[in-house]
């Protein structure tokens, strides 16, 4: 992670989030999450809705993968699925995904 910024507002708190993508200790993208949570709602079991999108090297536009789920912060684990990718990637569309730290699984 390279940046993680708070936001509020009157109906909740806008947190986002990026960085680099590695596979085997080597950079394969970067990446961009977007968490909300609304007050007197998802801040009562103290998670946040979560859309992280990341954009894979070398090509401009960059191929992508985009997921959508909840994140909780108790622990920092993420689960949902996949719901929009580029070309090269749409056999992943609708496969759940987990982020749990750093790591994130697709299927």
């Amino acid at each position: 992670r390279d940046a993680l910024t708070n936001d509020d507002d009157a109906a909740g708190r806008w947190q986002y989030e990026g960085g680099k993508v590695t596979e085997k200790d080597k950079q394969v993208g970067y990446y961009a999450v977007t968490r909300r949570v609304t007050f007197h709602a998802t801040d009562a079991q103290n998670t946040a809705q979560v859309t992280m999108t990341i954009f894979f090297l070398p090509h401009k536009p960059p191929e992508n993968i985009t997921v959508q789920g909840s994140h909780d912060f108790n622990s920092g684990k993420e689960i949902g699925s996949v719901s929009a990718a580029s070309a090269a990637h749409t056999a992943h569309i609708g496969k759940s995904f987990v982020r749990a730290g750093e790591a994130v699984t697709i299927g």
